[in-house]
């Protein structure tokens, strides 16, 4: 079978089946009862040919009775009369069979008899006239009569063929119909079996051999479901079946990454939190000493937030704090990692990232939030609300997670004691202590 009927036979539902099977009735119906009208009308055509047929064998006999009357005394009146009324009996009848020819498109008969008419309307004038009887007439009528009675027989037989033969036809149609609706049904039931029972068996199967763990498993259920149970072998109902198992560990999965960002994300700011932080450090700068790779991390201080919540309390405290992380993430890529990491600091993780990079986006993020007004900041020393930052880069500036964390803290602590609003870089140190 070609690769489309495959896919339509695969996509065969119940509800379809119900649907198809409705419409075979109806069908089925429509052709009963076509038959039957049809049927009915080939019969009715048979029954008439077949009345013609005796009509016009008593049509044979009158004539005959008329030629013999005008043979035995063609000079009696009385013969002449009695031959004149069976004229008009002959012309009558021969004008009714003509008509009943015609609504049966008998077309030689009708032309036959239309012309014999004329004769007989004729013969049937000179009697009255008596002038005559028609003794070369009848004759001739009755000589080309016994013609068309055979060739009227033979259509009478050939119509009632015609019935019969509809009948066998249909009958044979009817049963190749059944014979195939048969075939049809076996092989649906065996491959509903295939593509329903079998795919459930192997579906359960296949789930619990999978990873129970929670919730880590969920993703690699739902990808190893897709890729297991194809939706172009089996049926509709199963594909259904899968693809609620996917989504529901899908749906599940999105919850747990919900669950998981309440537990790595710091509740105030909306940041990632310190052990979110540290775990990713670990792992980036581990693979940048693998791969050759550069990491740099940024720490990040309010300048005089202390004063500033003296001065206007923790509540306006936490709105700065807020503000401050949503700029953070803003001017962030999607790859790079902010956190708090306590108190009014913060720090961010940037993955794959040379010192220049990192400079390039921290001294913009200085930018942007010395530029941004907060509430109050006109009362501090300065005038408003800044941020010193540190960076330090790895392997350049140290050798492992802790000692990149330390050194990007005491550039942070070079940038607030040389003036506050300012990004070092750890290099900035080494090139100081080198000079001296």
């Amino acid at each position: 079978m070609s690769e489309p009927g495959k896919k339509f036979f695969h996509t065969l539902s119940l509800r379809y089946l119900v649907f198809a099977g409705i419409l075979l009735a109806v069908l089925l119906l429509a052709g009963l009862a076509g038959f039957i009208v049809y049927h009915g009308s080939l019969q009715k055509k048979a029954d008439e040919a077949q009345m013609i047929y005796k009509d016009l064998l008593d049509f044979r006999s009158l004539l005959h009775m008329v030629d013999q009357q005008s043979r035995t005394a063609p000079e009696n009146p009385e013969v002449i009369q009695e031959i004149s009324r069976n004229t008009k009996l002959l012309h009558f009848r021969l004008s009714n069979l003509q008509t009943r020819a015609e609504k049966l498109r008998m077309k030689e008969l009708t032309s036959w008899m239309n012309s014999r008419q004329k004769m007989l309307g004729t013969m049937l004038a000179e009697s009255e006239r008596k002038k005559g009887t028609g003794d070369a007439v009848i004759p001739m009528i009755a000589l080309e009569l016994d013609d068309v009675v055979f060739q009227t027989a033979i259509e009478v037989r050939q119509a009632g063929q015609r019935v019969y033969d509809t009948v066998q036809q249909f009958f044979f149609v009817v049963l190749s119909l059944l014979i195939a609706i048969i075939i049809f049904a076996g092989w649906l039931i065996v491959s509903n079996y295939r593509q329903t029972v079998m795919p459930l068996n192997q579906l359960a199967d296949k789930l619990r051999l999978l990873n129970e763990e929670l919730p880590e498993s969920f993703h690699d259920t739902a990808e190893e479901v897709k890729k297991d149970i194809r939706p172009d072998e089996f049926s509709k109902d199963v594909n259904q079946i899968t693809d609620s198992i996917v989504r529901f560990c899908q749906n599940i999965e999105v919850k747990n990454k919900k669950l998981d960002e309440l537990f790595i994300k710091d509740e105030k700011t909306n940041l990632y939190n310190y052990r979110h932080f540290k775990d990713h450090l670990i792992v980036d700068v581990a693979r940048a000493k693998r791969f050759d790779e550069k990491v740099s991390i940024a720490m990040i201080d309010i300048d005089r937030f202390k004063a500033y919540n003296d001065a206007n309390g923790h509540v306006a405290g936490d709105i700065v704090l807020e503000k401050m992380a949503r700029i953070i993430r803003e001017e962030c890529r999607e790859s790079d990692i902010p956190a708090r990491f306590g108190g009014e600091e913060f720090a961010v993780l940037f993955s794959r990232t040379d010192s220049r990079k990192a400079i390039e986006i921290v001294e913009r993020l200085r930018s942007v939030i010395e530029a941004e007004p907060f509430y109050h900041e006109k009362e501090l020393p300065d005038g408003q609300l800044t941020v010193s930052a540190g960076i330090a880069t790895c392997p350049d500036d140290a050798a492992d997670w802790y000692s990149l964390i330390n050194n990007a803290d005491k550039a942070l602590y070079r940038a607030k004691n040389t003036g506050r609003n300012r990004v070092v870089h750890f290099r900035e140190l080494a090139d100081q202590n080198g000079n001296h």
